[in-house]
């Protein structure tokens, strides 16, 4: 079915059933969904095999980095207890 897709919309890549599975997970992962919540969906009985079967791009990585550090908020907490 996938091939016969594939052919009908032009495209030459190899497709598989695994990659459209990866490609959910993956999407949920960078939308912040807890991937406790992506285990079960996938029906994975391991949080690792769920840890495994996905991945998370640069992009995200440095989204989190720049929003999440700890040093974001020094400035932040210097001024709130006056100590800037």
């Amino acid at each position: 079915m996938i091939k016969r897709l594939c052919e009908v919309a032009g495209v030459s890549a190899h497709i598989t059933p695994h990659m459209f599975r990866h490609t959910f997970a993956t999407l949920l992962l960078e939308e912040d969904v807890d991937i406790r919540y992506i285990q079960n969906m996938l029906g994975h009985s391991s949080i690792r095999t769920t840890q495994i079967y996905t991945h998370i791009t640069a992009k995200k990585q440095r989204a989190i980095l720049l929003s999440k550090h700890p040093r974001n908020n020094i400035c932040a907490d210097l001024e709130k207890y006056a100590l800037f």
